[in-house]
């Protein structure tokens, strides 16, 4: 979408009609001043957008003010700072890359006003759906946010070429844990991560998992510093550049996440089984020392066996009533979001939000132990219909539609 939104989002902006507030709207714009900048959450969005216009103004003149984004994979193409007869008006814009901006709290970014800033008088909110078409705009609520705020440091992430670190939360107090997420661009894998405080003391790194690092805040602000190195061509010749899952086949596969079926097939439309997610997700983890395992079917050294244990003893997968756990058996899309679903939570993720399923017509066929997964897996944009009104809950996840699926859980959950 970066590629042609400037001028299209241009447009769609300066021509939107304008579009009422639904009743079910509670949009709130939390501001929180901290060290010299404001800090923006938009609170309370439940629909799914794709671009939004967030114009601000305050008494008094203020040309300098300007916008730092924190979302990830979202483009800003302007911010737009106008005086007019005593008054100042900011207008933010920001775009999806790939998944849709929602969330009951969204973190926007923060300002950088300069001149001492007050918090805004008045925030009025435009939003536009996938193909940039306004669907709501209103002015919204302004609640100032001081809970807290002289307590936090602020985690910064230095310049970056070749790849991206989200941090999660942005500020936090001392003591308080704080997630690193590291993607690298397409060709590139992880060189090279550290962290300093303010004062130039290094911050110890733990590693979580792949590509994920955790460290305790300090009482000072942090800066993240990270470097990538190419990683290669990837040798299948049967998922090619321009592919449908091409990005997602070359991140499981560089991460160590999936493996090819052959040193140059990845077979993309296989099924997968449950015995290989398991050992997906359990490579995710770090591979932990486990106990003994209970399932009849399992069998000891087989290279699932440790994970089937580890998922089991976290409540990650469950068996079937005659004590197997079917470690062959092709896995469904509504066990995989189960899988998921149980996996983040063990994590202590926010597995909270929900999407409506009504909108498919096989809703029906949903298994009652998954219908929750599911709905958190749609509304997290992990799990889509196979058509515009089936989902398919029943049906086989392929070893391609595994590799998109697990790149979106990590990037967007973990």
């Amino acid at each position: 979408m970066k590629r042609i939104v400037s001028g299209l989002l241009a447009l769609c902006l300066l021509c939107a009609l304008p579009v009422s507030a639904a009743s079910g709207d509670r949009l709130t714009l939390s501001c929180q001043e901290r060290s010299g900048e404001v800090l923006l959450t938009l609170e309370g969005l439940e629909r799914q957008a794709y671009a939004l216009q967030l114009e601000l103004v305050w008494g008094g003149e203020y040309p300098d003010v300007r916008f730092s984004p924190s979302l990830r994979d979202v483009y800003s193409p302007d911010c737009h700072v106008e005086t007019d007869r005593g008054e100042t008006f900011v207008t933010i814009y920001l775009v999806a890359e790939e998944e849709p901006l929602t969330g009951k709290t969204l973190t926007l970014g923060s300002l950088t006003p300069g001149g001492g800033v007050r918090l805004p008088d008045r925030a009025e909110l435009l939003l536009l759906d996938r193909e940039l078409r306004p669907i709501f705009e209103d002015r919204i609520p302004l609640a100032e946010d001081s809970s807290g705020a002289e307590d936090l440091s602020r985690v910064h992430i230095a310049q970056l070429e070749h790849g991206t670190v989200t941090v999660r939360p942005a500020g936090a107090k001392e003591g308080e844990t704080v997630l690193l997420n590291i993607v690298p661009d397409a060709g590139y894998v992880l060189e090279t991560i550290t962290a300093r405080d303010s004062r130039g003391g290094a911050v110890f790194l733990a590693r979580d998992g792949l590509n994920r690092y955790t460290f305790p805040m300090p009482g000072l602000d942090v800066e993240v510093t990270a470097s990538f190195i190419p990683g290669g061509e990837l040798a299948f010749q049967d998922v090619l550049p321009g592919d449908w899952c091409y990005d997602a086949v070359r991140w499981a596969f560089e991460t160590g996440l999936m493996n090819g079926t052959s040193a140059t097939a990845f077979t993309p439309n296989t099924p997968t089984t449950r015995g290989q997610i398991v050992a997906i997700l359990y490579r995710l983890e770090g591979s932990p020392v486990v106990g003994a395992n209970h399932f009849s079917d399992v069998v000891p050294g087989a290279y699932y066996a440790s994970a089937v244990s580890w998922a089991s003893a976290n409540g990650i997968v469950n068996g079937y009533n005659d004590g197997t756990f079917r470690p062959g058996n092709r896995i469904t899309r509504e066990q995989m979001a189960a899988f998921l679903y149980r996996y983040a939570a063990q994590k202590g993720r926010d597995v909270s939000d929900r999407a409506e399923l009504g909108v498919f017509t096989d809703a029906g066929q949903i298994a009652a132990y998954a219908v929750e997964p599911l709905r958190w897996a749609v509304s997290a944009g992990m799990i889509n219909g196979v058509t515009a009104d089936t989902l398919s809950p029943e049906g086989n996840a392929s070893r391609a539609q595994v590799a998109v699926i697990l790149s979106r859980f990590v990037q967007n959950v973990l």
